[in-house]
């Protein structure tokens, strides 16, 4: 009967923690504010360079890292705060209306698939920091994908196309996974992340490098 806790303790978690709940409702309402806000930024950088404000789409998936990362990468937690958010920058008058709602659950379920799907590559496994970014950059591309089905039409020149997705996916890569980790890791020095279980200062190595799927 004593081995009850630690059967308990391996077990993984599926389920989400009141402080789960907690912290993808307050990132998602950070990133749908942020979001609207970015959304007219870069609106004025489409109007200078056609699809340059891919540039800041990046910025978008950035609170998916976060939460993903604060929530010890569980299932479902991405795609949760994708619709959350998608909904506040809906109400916060984002220029694209209604579509927002479907860029960001797109973007949010594109990032877990691509997450969890390069688990299985055994080159990347234990790479999680890879895993992450490259997810995030994919995650971010797939919103041009979106706008080029619904909203842009497919009268768009090819060039203006492959621009739209390498901006993208950079941005992605860099102001979404690389930065979203690097803030992890910034809340993990400072101590401010020790009331959550498994969360304690590194020791230099990237948290949750082993794979704990």
């Amino acid at each position: 009967m004593e081995s009850s806790p630690t059967n308990r303790s391996q077990k993984p978690s599926y389920y989400y923690e009141t402080s789960d709940l907690v912290i993808i409702a307050l990132f998602a309402a950070l990133g749908g504010v942020s979001s609207s806000i970015i959304a007219n930024i870069a609106n004025l950088f489409n109007t200078i360079i056609p699809g340059g404000g891919q540039i800041f789409a990046g910025l978008h998936v950035f609170w998916f890292v976060l939460v993903f990362l604060f929530t010890k990468k569980k299932k479902g937690v991405v795609i949760l705060t994708g619709i959350i958010k998608g909904f506040i920058e809906l109400f916060m008058g984002n220029p694209l209306g209604i579509i927002v709602v479907f860029i960001a659950f797109g973007e949010a379920v594109v990032f877990e698939i691509g997450y969890f799907s390069l688990t299985y590559l055994p080159s990347v496994q234990k790479i999680d920091y890879l895993k992450i970014t490259v997810a995030a950059g994919f995650s971010t591309a797939i919103n041009v994908i979106i706008l080029l089905n619904i909203l842009l039409g497919k009268d768009v020149p090819y060039e203006i196309i492959l621009l739209m997705l390498s901006f993208s996916f950079i941005s992605g890569i860099i102001f979404g996974g690389i930065l979203g980790i690097i803030f992890f890791r910034l809340f993990q020095q400072s101590g401010l992340l020790n009331w959550r279980k498994e969360f304690k200062k590194p020791d230099g190595s990237f948290p949750g490098h082993k794979n704990s799927e």
